[in-house]
């Protein structure tokens, strides 16, 4: 158990409701570390995604950074909207063809609702409903694309309108906020497959290098490495940076690239929760660039990285190996909890099969198949 864990959770647990491929489905538990599993298309990004514009407060621009990763909505070179996805919000929606109303909510289930988001599908031929003000607002928008929602978190009311100007959005407030009662976005990270090379670790790297953090990352890095690493940095122009790593005993630095292929994706996570302080890390297929044999070493490093950078990571695999070194790290580690959570079912009726440390030791110890 994590009870000596001195930090709340975020997200204590998750309810998602009309959301994409999700009509309805709560997580009743998550930890510091949270592994999904389950069948292909069953849901498993999706749960990140809701996490992540939960995150974000169901910014606009958090929005269409979505939207335009999955190809839902084309922008050109300049991020302007392309002129034939004037519905694509219709994408985040429950069966991709919303009513008047209808609302995609997305939170902690039992928490005040303050803390619940709401996204409410406004019919682009209904905005004459709204006061004189907000439309006065709408009309001086140039290149109106009619794509609009309005959402709703705790004292935040605004209608977000997308036009042909730009994917980011621009809100409207329906009522006037209170100060001290605005509401920040919680800081996240997101890795997906493709971000494994050296130029996402420059990324994360260049935003705390020479910091206290640096150390944290290193540190987390050597529970997974063969050689010990002192120090780590990047040189090279900025279309041939490359890391290099100093290494305990060596005289001269070394890429990283040559203690192996998976030490660069090793760095990326490493990096990525430390970048992520006091907020989330979302990891999409985890086992990526991970050696079987080193799964249970990479969870372990994520489960004390993310408790010492106060950061809770939520992350998906298809991988038996994956889990088995994700149950293997968590039991091993008694201040740190780690979660496993089997979604199963179907569109219409899925459910969240939760694991915690105690049911997570038998599954490692006797090899039982819970993807």
């Amino acid at each position: 158990m994590s009870s000596s864990d001195p930090s709340p959770l975020h997200l204590p647990n998750l309810s998602i409701e009309r959301f994409r491929g999700i009509n309805s489905l709560c997580l009743p538990k998550l930890g510091r570390a949270t592994l999904l599993t389950g069948r292909n298309g069953v849901g498993k990004t999706t749960v990140l995604e809701a996490a992540r514009i939960w995150a974000a407060r169901g910014a606009a621009e958090s929005i269409g950074d979505i939207l335009s990763d999955r190809e839902e909505v084309i922008s050109t070179n300049d991020g302007q909207i392309e002129q034939n996805d004037n519905l694509f919000i219709k994408n985040l929606f429950w069966g991709r063809d919303p009513k008047k109303s209808d609302q995609i909510v997305i939170g902690p289930k039992f928490r005040d609702d303050s803390e619940l988001l709401t996204l409410t599908y406004v019919d682009p031929q209904l905005l004459t409903d709204l006061d004189a003000r907000t439309i006065e607002s709408v009309r001086k928008l140039s290149s109106f694309q009619r794509v609009t929602i309005a959402r709703k978190f705790g004292k935040i009311k605004e209608l977000i309108i997308w036009t042909s100007n730009s994917l980011k959005g621009t809100s409207i407030e329906l009522e006037e906020p209170d100060p001290d009662e605005f509401v920040e976005e919680v800081q996240f990270n997101w890795l997906d497959p493709e971000l494994s090379g050296t130029r996402t670790v420059v990324g994360f790297w260049t935003k705390f290098a020479l910091t206290p953090t640096e150390a944290r990352a290193v540190d987390a890095l050597n529970v997974v490495t063969n050689e010990k690493i002192e120090r780590i940095a990047v040189v090279g122009q900025r279309h041939a940076q490359k890391i290099i790593v100093k290494v305990e005993h060596a005289d001269t630095p070394v890429p990283l690239r040559s203690l192996g292929d998976g030490a660069t994706r090793l760095l990326v996570v490493a990096s990525a929760i430390s970048c992520s302080q006091g907020g989330f890390l979302f990891i999409d297929e985890a086992e990526i660039g991970i050696h079987y044999s080193a799964q249970a070493s990479f969870w372990k490093m994520v489960l004390q990285a993310a408790y010492d950078n106060d950061v809770q990571v939520i992350a998906t695999t298809h991988s038996f190996d994956c889990i088995k070194g994700f149950a293997e790290a968590a039991v091993e580690n008694e201040t740190v909890e780690g979660i496993l959570v089997r979604i199963e079912g179907n569109d219409n009726a899925l459910k969240a099969v939760t694991f915690d440390e105690s049911e997570l030791e038998v599954v490692a110890r006797k090899k039982i198949e819970v993807r």
